[in-house]
């Protein structure tokens, strides 16, 4: 095998080669082992019929021939005796069909013999007969003639003669007994050949065979079977005869997950689609707020600079109340509108929610009694301080405190309770707690109360207690509600104390 085509068969090669491809060439050498091996038999019966029909048939036939040839003549000799020795004629009769015996065989021996060696020993038994019959009928001559003396010397050279003829036809069976052991040699060594070949035949089946079991247990059917068992281990296959059943049931399961997940993507892409059109829903409307504020802003300036120029009747000034009370309300939502599409940086520097709680409630003082709420804080030390923007978180604080007053129509109590505490993992934690007297919050509607632009009142932009999550989620912390059966809503602010490191919880 040259180096190409060791290259070509080599285990790079073999590493190549596709699974199908490797269990074919498996196959095919599988099919042509087993088909060789039949193939070679056939041809070894054929070998072994051809053998003994065109040679050692016609050998056995030639050496049987070359037996009788030689019985004819002993024969011829014996009778011959016989008439020396009693002088009847009927012994020259029976030396006669002897003698067309052997002449018979002989003709018999001349039709079947093809090898020069052999038609030369009939040759010389042909030539070696006819001077031993010449000499033995002048014996028979001599004896019928009375000169019996005479005979009995010429008797002695006859025998010479036979010895000589019957030297040549041992010669001859020898040479189809020798011709039948190469025969017998020839048959043994092709013999030889075919066990060889038969049990390289096994070898190379036995092997192909191995090679097979290997690519079809350690390539086909354990990855199967791992498939079928897949993370759940042999219970996967709990309830199943063999492992493609498994196979095909999980398949199936696979297919009614697929289903599933095309059809959650079709719903994502909905929302998508949605939540792309409120995007750009939302940046339109900010542009529009930005662009309304600004003339809003100017009607505002000139309706307050009118209150102090004109002399209003009180029904003018009443109409007048109501007129700068509403563009402030347009002012307030287009301000919420702004504030959430464009949130301010945060500018943190140290503070403590106390302070914020303390300058909040100032703030609010005159709105609290307009709302005729009530407060109350629930301080057991000023809380610590931590890194903060104040007026965002003053702004978040003024927004759960008028959500409070609004909920609460014919006022009520507000507390506002400020804590210290641990909560593992996240460590040392700053809460505040602001709760109402109210009618409290639906329980349906308490995973929905801070996205944007949900609200329950007829006027609200819904955008306040989203922008205080935003506020609060942006200082690290979170808020949550809780309202309990009977009325009144706490909501929780929670801040990670200064150093402690800031995290987001879902």
């Amino acid at each position: 095998m040259n180096a190409a085509a060791k290259k070509a068969l080599g285990p790079a090669a073999l590493a190549h080669m596709g699974l199908r491809t490797r269990v074919y060439l498996l196959l095919g050498g599988l099919l042509l082992v087993n088909m060789a091996g039949p193939v070679i038999m056939v041809w070894y019966a054929a070998m072994a019929r051809d053998l003994y029909t065109a040679t050692a048939d016609k050998d056995l036939a030639a050496l049987t021939a070359a037996h009788e040839l030689e019985n004819a003549l002993l024969n011829q000799k014996g009778y011959a005796t016989y008439y020396y020795l009693s002088q009847d004629q009927a012994w020259l009769v029976k030396l006669d069909e002897s003698r067309r015996t052997f002449l018979l065989w002989l003709e018999r021996l001349r039709d079947q013999v093809e090898a020069p060696e052999a038609v030369a020993l009939l040759d010389g038994i042909d030539a070696a007969y006819k001077d031993y019959a010449e000499a033995k009928d002048n014996v028979i001559r001599l004896y019928q003639q009375g000169r019996v003396e005479a005979a009995k010397g010429q008797h002695w050279a006859v025998r010479e003669d036979f010895d000589g003829l019957r030297e040549l036809c041992d010669r001859f069976k020898d040479f189809f007994r020798a011709r039948m052991r190469e025969t017998g040699q020839v048959y043994l060594e092709r013999t030889d050949l075919v066990m060889g070949v038969a049990v390289l035949g096994v070898v190379i089946n036995a092997t192909l065979g191995f090679f097979l079991a290997y690519v079809l247990v350690g390539q086909i059917l354990d990855p199967i079977r791992r498939l079928a068992r897949g993370d759940r281990g042999k219970d996967a296959l709990a309830g199943f005869s063999d492992e493609v059943k498994a196979i095909g049931q999980k398949f199936r399961d696979l297919e009614k997950d697929v289903d599933k997940a095309h059809l959650d993507l079709e719903q994502s892409r909905g929302h998508l689609m949605q939540s792309e059109k409120l995007a750009m829903a939302g940046r339109l409307a900010a542009g529009v707020a930005h662009t309304i504020r600004n003339p809003l802003t100017s009607v505002k300036m000139r309706l307050f600079s009118l209150e102090r120029g004109l002399k209003l009747t009180p029904s003018q000034q009443e109409d007048f109340e109501v007129i700068a009370e509403e563009i402030g309300h347009i002012d307030t939502i287009v301000r919420n509108f702004l504030e959430f599409a464009r949130p301010p940086k945060l500018t943190a520097q140290p503070v403590s929610l106390s302070a914020v709680v303390d300058t909040t409630l100032n703030l609010l003082k005159h709105r609290l009694e307009s709302y005729n709420v009530t407060v109350s804080v629930e301080r057991a030390r000023v809380l610590p301080e931590i890194a903060a923007d104040p007026d965002q978180l003053k702004e978040a604080l003024v927004n759960l405190v008028l959500n409070a007053c609004e909920a609460m129509v014919e006022g009520g109590s507000l507390r506002i309770r400020e804590e210290v505490g641990l909560l593992e993992p996240h460590g040392r934690v700053l809460a505040l707690r602001v709760t109402d007297s109210g009618p409290g919050v639906d329980p349906a509607l308490l995973d929905t109360v801070f996205q944007p632009f949900f609200t329950t009142k007829g006027e609200g932009s819904g955008l306040g207690l989203a922008i205080v999550k935003r506020i609060i989620e942006e200082h690290g912390g979170w808020i949550t509600i809780q309202s309990p059966p009977g009325g009144g809503a706490t909501f929780t602010m929670v801040f990670p104390c200064q150093g402690e490191r800031g995290w987001h919880r879902s």
